[in-house]
């Protein structure tokens, strides 16, 4: 049985794997943010087992909350309750006070408001304006008390629309390659009164930055608007708590920061004595502390006088609004829904003081990709060895270590180091090259089928196809039962049949032959012209290998009969003949396998055995049977009705063996064995008279099915009374002939 190597087709699977490896490397490379996503969630995870442990630092917010809002009234306030508020801060110590608040339209109860709506009076206006002209200006007082103390106003910055540009109170100054690269750009700004963005000591953007996901992870330090940077209102806050005047940023290529020649953004940024890391976009990842209801003084309480003046000496005050109902930027975080805005500057100001950043470095990206890359390739050489089970372990370990790796460095160093990128690409390349390994096993599955379907029994072919790797070159030892059948007289029927006629004939033999034998759970192991070599009990095992042989030789015997009526009756056969054919069985250890080259083998047997059986299909002429069994196939198969014919040493072949036959059921009358083996008896005890006798008598008549066999048998007696065999003579016939 001829086949082509399966192993061919296991060149696709590295390729396509690696294929699959280096377009997960390029997407990560040509699109990070879209590949960082998920390691965002895996950052969340990471902050909500370890939130920030909060410290008590010089920071509070005064929050307009409910309570405020139901002393005081609703939001906006007037301008001058926020002065007063403001007053009441700086009498109690506050350092610096940062507005969480955009004042960029007068007060409603400004007089300036009603100016306009007087002039369009008639008679009384010019008295009304002088008495107007007389109050007291509420933003003029907010910028008044301003003025008195140290505070950081806030702007908005928008891409829409704005009213004008705010005032800079401080100087950039930057290091490196192109720092402002990666910084996001703006084209408007909503910026405070003119009297109170003059009156403040600094001036920083209140914009937070969200993911795609809507949570607040990473707070801007700088941004850009019209190109030129401007700062955060916590950058603000922090500088002018230390009396800076300058912002001092690093990017790649500064002092102590390789760039390789790449413009790779900002690295940190210097406010007075601090220094905080930043990403290429000038933002701060936030290690967020969970909610400190100490952090926040109600506004009402401060106005009241009802707050002790240590709890805001000194300290960094954050005014924002908290109260439910009041437009505020609650905004969501990775271990809370709804935070306000104002508490997350609050964060933000906490970690500065501590020196306690999360940090992305630099390197981190290249050292995922070459992590990915690494295991990757090594479980794409190693897969084809492991199998998918040990593949997947091997993954796992991998993914393991490096969900390992980035959790130790965020607990202990507050790195950011992603584990779902590899997983991912471990991911991926695993499912890729399990696909193709499950499609070249299909693929190798068809081919078997379609293989061995015209050589062995269905049965046999699903669980070969089931286990493919018994295709190898190379044999094994195992007991087979091997059958040769071949028919009689095929050349004088050939000559006799034109081409046509002849194909016909002999695909009309082969076929419903090869049938039975693959029914039986056989193996067709080659056809020899008009000759079947088959075999019993491999690739797989069969336990009942030769009475599976012999009943598919008597099945084959009966089939033959019913060939011979047709072909008979077909007018293609002018002139028909009887066929007949001779089967020759035998049992015996071989050696069973693919032989061959790596490019084209057989599956095939080999051994003594295998030419023995050969021999004794040849040795059916002789004995005019069309059946001839060996004696190691005879023994398995005891309880069948068996009729010894000789005892032959074939050609190359020292030792004699008894050979059997068959007969068909019902060829023999009821003592025929016993009449038969009394002949045989006899026949090897040299007792010829009595062995012609038992011929003779009609006990083993003419019309037997054996008549041949005891014609040979009486030639033999014959020629041995005229010349007597030696001594040593022990029944044994040298057949000469193969």
């Amino acid at each position: 049985m001829r086949l082509r190597p399966l192993s061919l087709r296991r060149g696709l699977a590295a390729p396509l794997s690696l294929l699959a490896l280096l377009i997960a490397v390029g997407v990560r490379v040509a699109l990070p943010g879209l590949t960082g996503r998920l390691s965002l969630l895996a950052f969340d995870f990471y902050q909500k087992a370890v939130p920030r442990k909060a410290e008590n630092l010089p920071i509070r917010i005064v929050a307009i909350d409910d309570k405020s809002l139901a002393a005081i009234g609703q939001w906006p306030w007037p301008r001058t309750v926020v002065a007063r508020l403001l007053g009441r801060l700086a009498a109690d110590g506050a350092a610096v006070v940062g507005f969480d608040i955009v004042f960029s339209e007068r007060d409603r109860t400004s007089p300036k408001m009603l100016l306009p709506l007087i002039a369009k009076g008639g008679k009384g206006a010019d008295a009304a304006k002088e008495l107007l002209a007389a109050l007291p200006d509420p933003d003029r007082d907010l910028a008044r008390a301003m003025a008195k103390s140290r505070v950081v106003a806030g702007f908005i910055l928008s891409n829409k629309s704005g009213n004008r540009a705010p005032l800079i109170k401080a100087g950039f100054a930057f290091a490196g390659l192109h720092p402002l690269n990666h910084i996001a750009d703006f084209s408007h700004a909503i910026a405070n009164l003119p009297e109170i963005e003059k009156a403040a000591k600094g001036d920083g953007f209140l914009n937070q930055f969200v993911d795609f996901d809507h949570i607040v992870r990473r707070v801007p330090l700088l941004f850009k608007l019209h190109g030129k940077p401007v700062p955060s209102l916590d950058a603000e806050l922090l500088r002018v708590a230390q009396g800076a005047s300058t912002y001092i940023g690093r990017a790649a290529g500064a002092n102590r920061e390789a760039s390789f020649g790449e413009a790779t953004g900002l690295v940190d940024l210097r406010i007075g004595r601090l220094v905080i890391p930043t990403d290429a976009a000038g933002r701060v990842w936030l290690h967020y502390s969970p909610p400190q209801k100490n952090l926040f003084v109600s506004a009402v309480d401060v106005l009241g006088g009802t707050v002790d003046p240590s709890l805001l000496r000194g300290d960094i005050v954050l005014l924002g609004t908290t109260a439910e109902g009041v437009v505020n930027d609650q905004q969501a975080t990775p271990i809370a829904p709804d935070v306000p805005g104002v508490e997350i500057h609050a964060q933000l100001l906490e970690q500065a003081l501590e020196g306690n950043f999360l940090v992305r470095p630099d390197w981190a990206e290249g050292a995922e990709v070459l992590f990915a890359a690494l295991t990757g390739i090594a479980l794409i050489y190693l897969l084809p060895t492991l199998g998918a089970l040990g593949g997947a372990a091997l993954g796992g370990l991998a993914v393991a270590a490096a969900l390992f790796l980035s959790w130790f460095a965020f607990r202990d160093w507050r790195l950011l180091i992603d584990p779902v990128y590899p997983a991912v690409v471990l991911s991926l390349v695993y499912l890729v090259a399990t696909v193709i390994g499950h499609l070249r096993t299909e693929a190798r599955q068809k081919e078997i089928r379609r293989a061995f379907s015209r050589y062995m029994s269905p049965h046999y072919v699903a669980e070969l196809a089931a286990h493919p790797e018994r295709l190898v070159l190379g044999g094994e030892e195992r007991r087979l039962t091997i059958m040769f059948c071949d028919i009689r007289g095929f050349t004088s029927l050939s000559e006799k049949l034109d081409a046509a006629a002849l194909t016909h004939f002999m695909n009309g033999f082969l076929s419903p032959m090869s049938e039975i034998i693959t029914q039986s759970k056989g193996t067709i192991d080659k056809y020899i012209g008009d000759c079947i070599m088959a075999f019993w009990n491999a690739p797989l095992d069969d336990p009942r290998h030769e009475k599976n042989a012999l009943f598919a030789a008597q099945s084959m015997r009966a089939k033959l009969a019913e060939l011979n009526k047709e072909w008979q009756s077909e007018p293609r056969y002018q002139v028909f003949l009887p066929v007949r054919m001779g089967i020759g069985i035998n049992s015996g250890l071989c050696v069973v396998g693919n032989f061959g080259s790596e490019e084209r083998f057989d599956y095939s047997v080999l051994g003594d055995p295998v030419n023995l059986a050969s021999r004794l299909e040849s040795l059916g002429k002789l004995y005019g049977v069309d059946l001839v069994i060996g004696e190691e196939a005879a023994r398995a198969v005891e309880d069948l009705p068996l009729v010894e014919l000789d005892l032959v040493a074939v050609k190359g072949k020292k030792e004699a063996a008894h050979v059997y036959t068959l007969p068909a059921v019902g060829a023999f009358e009821s003592g025929f064995a016993e009449r038969h083996r009394a002949f045989l008896a006899a026949y090897r005890a040299r007792d010829w008279k009595r062995a012609l006798r038992l011929i003779e008598e009609g006990s083993l008549a003419a019309a037997s099915p054996l008549k041949s066999l005891y014609e040979l048998y009486r030639r033999r007696i014959l020629h041995f009374e005229i010349e007597i065999p030696p001594a040593d003579w022990d029944g044994v016939f040298s057949a000469e002939e193969k």
